[in-house]
């Protein structure tokens, strides 16, 4: 009998330090997302149904790199990979859950997606032919600076929802319904 109550408490035990364990990796997670969000970068997925305007218009060629800063799941860099499977297709997230989960699904989905986990403004973007932002206005202004001084000439930077400040767009994509793109050439 001693030693069924013995079991008993040591699986109690066990028990409670797996929800602890678990308890601790969620609120790891969670200050994660939330301290991407406060860098300017909070989870807000591009909408499927631009996916084929965006690819239409950094219209990626064979051999060039892309890099979409604050790829969250990675969705826009799946959908890049597919229409040029021979580009070099790289994402940057900060958030840890979603760095996680855009790496496995990109996994899943087969795709050769380079998944990296890391701050943008400390990602190097002087090798890209072409990236893309969603991020909140703020942070275009903060960014700025970084892309002129890295990119390469004839570089291109699309953006979604909101424009470059000081930039003036090559190219202002508009879809009834949708949010605006704005396309730059350096």
């Amino acid at each position: 009998m001693a030693r069924r109550g013995k079991i008993v408490r040591f699986s109690a035990i066990l028990a409670n330090m797996f929800w602890n364990v678990l308890l601790a990796i969620g609120l790891i997670l969670l200050a994660s997302a939330a301290y991407a969000g406060l860098q300017g970068a909070p989870w807000v997925p591009t909408w499927k149904k631009d996916l084929k305007r965006i690819e239409r218009l950094v219209a990626l060629q064979p051999g060039e790199k892309f890099v979409e800063l604050g790829c969250g799941n990675g969705r826009v860099c799946r959908a890049m990979k597919k229409s040029q499977p021979n580009a070099t297709i790289e994402g940057v997230e900060l958030s840890l859950l979603q760095h996680g989960v855009g790496w496995l699904q990109s996994r899943l989905a087969g795709s050769n997606v380079r998944h990296k986990f890391g701050n943008v403004f400390a990602h190097d973007l002087s090798s890209y032919d072409a990236v893309y932002l969603f991020l909140m206005p703020k942070t275009y202004e903060k960014i700025r600076p970084k892309l002129e001084a890295e990119l390469k000439p004839g570089a291109r930077v699309l953006t979604y929802v909101w424009p470059i400040p000081g930039w003036e767009e090559d190219v202002l994509d508009m879809a009834e319904g949708s949010p605006n793109l704005f396309l730059y050439k350096r």
